[in-house]
This record gives structure tokens, sequence and C-alpha cells, in this order.
């Protein structure tokens, strides 16, 4: 290298047993046809192929052998494609303010002015609004928490497990204390079931399927708190229905719902996606995905093995 010249790193690179063979029988080949050895090496040969890989993909990308930084930035800029301004992004932006303050003037026209045509008046509990929110903002929550769980640290978790808790301490304030403006006292356990059912039922599903699971296989990836509070909370369910039906526990809300009742609240949000189907698409296809699954896991490894023996 001229004086100056700043030294480069050397690049070790790593090759296969077969690839090194392939070099040696090139190496071999090289001395036989100069009918005498000339000291050539596997390590010579892979310089020299290189090389001239090296030179012809260079001048396929309009470059000189070996090219400075700043020859490689120029290209690069030029061969990149004009950046696309973004459709949409100020609309959306001024769309979601001007909805924002809609729904502000909205509020306060409905509970400050009594504007009747609201309705909100006669909706003025906080009961009324999970009603009305909490599917949506399921449907729209859980695929981005799905697509990029893997980016959410572990603080921003332990908040999310927070505001659940006091969450749960509030629900139970309004019932105890109670507060009025909640709606809560009076709400049986079976309306919380029904507003809850679709929700974690929708939720449970798209995990599944994003993830490509099935319920057997869910249930043995649990850890084992995970598996201590489903079984804490079936065990609970099983307690209030009892109560409910057996000691007239009023405040479970159970006494009246028949079996229709339960299907209905049950069946089609929670069992049918979850258990149901998969279960049923399993006996009608004769295990199809699990078959597919082992013939594919096999295949690398049947490819592999000539490469393991050399």
């Amino acid at each position: 290298m001229g004086e100056g010249n700043c030294a480069m790193p050397a690049l070790t690179l790593t090759i296969e047993p077969d690839e090194l063979l392939g070099l040696d029988a090139l190496a071999t080949l090289g001395n036989a046809a100069d009918g005498h050895d000339t000291g050539a090496d596997a390590a010579s040969t892979a310089r020299a192929l290189m090389h001239t890989a090296l030179a012809g993909k260079l001048a396929e990308a309009g470059l000189p052998w070996a090219p400075s930084a700043e020859t490689v930035s120029r290209r690069a800029a030029e061969a990149a494609p004009p950046a696309r301004p973004a459709r949409g992004g100020r609309f959306r932006k001024d769309f979601a303010a001007v909805l924002a303050v809609a729904a502000l003037v909205t509020l306060w026209g409905g509970y400050a002015r009594g504007w009747a045509w609201t309705g909100f008046p006669s909706k003025g509990q906080l009961w009324d609004w999970l009603a009305l929110l909490l599917l949506p903002v399921t449907i729209a929550a859980i695929p981005l928490w799905i697509q990029y769980r893997a980016y959410i640290g572990r603080v921003r978790r332990a908040v999310y497990w927070a505001v659940i808790a006091a969450w749960t301490v509030f629900v139970i304030a309004g019932y105890v204390i109670p507060i009025g403006w909640t709606g809560f006292r009076g709400v049986t356990l079976w309306q919380w079931l029904s507003l809850l059912a679709v929700p974690v039922g929708l939720a449970i599903t798209m995990a599944m399927t994003s993830m490509r699971i099935r319920p057997a296989a869910a249930l043995r990836s649990l850890r084992p708190y995970q598996k201590a509070a489903l079984a804490a909370l079936a065990a609970g369910w099983v307690v209030t229905v009892i109560g409910g039906y057996a000691l007239g526990w009023r405040w479970t809300g159970y006494p009246g719902s028949t079996l229709w009742d339960w299907l209905t609240l049950l069946l089609v949000p929670l069992l049918l996606p979850t258990v149901l189907q998969p279960a049923l698409l399993d006996w009608i296809t004769g295990d199809v995905a699990d078959r597919a699954g082992q013939a594919a896991a096999a295949t690398p490894a049947a490819a592999a093995a000539p490469a393991g023996r050399l």
C-alpha cells in the first residue's frame, strides 16, 4: 500500500468443507495445466477467484476497481429511487385534529349543555362507554400488540400491568363506595361476562392466528404462573356458578340464565374460534398441518446429511 494510506483491516472468511475441496481441485488442475508445480494452493486460488468476480461486479455497477467511499456514496445516491412524499400524512393529521375537536365539543354539549340529540345525557355512566368502546379498542390494539410485542420493553409492560391493577381496584371501589357515575353498582357478573366475552375471544383468536399455534400448543407454552392464573379463574367461575344457581347469589346474575343463554354467551366468541374450530379442521384435514410441519422439519436435516459426512 502507498505511503499515507491507512491500513485496511484483514477479512477472515469461513468456508465449508466441500468448498475447500473445490478450491483444492482448482489449484491442482491449475498446477497440472502449467506442467509443473507453481505453488498455487487453495488460498491463492480463492483470492484469484474473488478478484475476478469482484472486478466483474464492480464493472456491472459502473464503479472502478477499489472505489473510494465518496465514489460509492455518489453512485448509491444516483441509483436510489427518488423519495416519495408521504401521501395523506398531513390530511390524516388534520382530520384527526378535527375529529378530536368535534368529539370534545360534542361531549361538552351533551353533558354540560344537555343537547338531547347526542343521547349523551341518558348515557352518563362509565359502564355505557365501556359497552361502546371496549370492542373497537380491542380490535385496534391487539394487532399492534402482536406485531410489535418484541419491541415493548419491560418498563412499558410493567406500566400496563400497573394500569390493569389500578383499573381492578377502581372497579371494586365503584361497587364498594359506591361511585355513582361509574354505573358499576347493580351491574352483575353476567353482564361483565357479556361485555368481555367477544373482546377476549377476539384477542385470543387473533393471537393464536398470528403465531400459528393451536390451543393445545398455546397451553403448553404458558408459564407456570400463567397456568396458575387460568386455573384460579376457572375455579372462581365454577364457584360463582354454584353460588349463583344453588345459593341464589343475585350479584352473579346467573339465576334465570338457561343453557341456551350460556351457549350464546360462550360458544361463538370463545369456544368456537379457540377450541372447536381448530379441532374440527384437524379432524377434517387429517392433521395435514402437523404432517406438513414434520416434512418441512425433516427436509433440511436430510439435505444437511451429506455435508455432515464430509
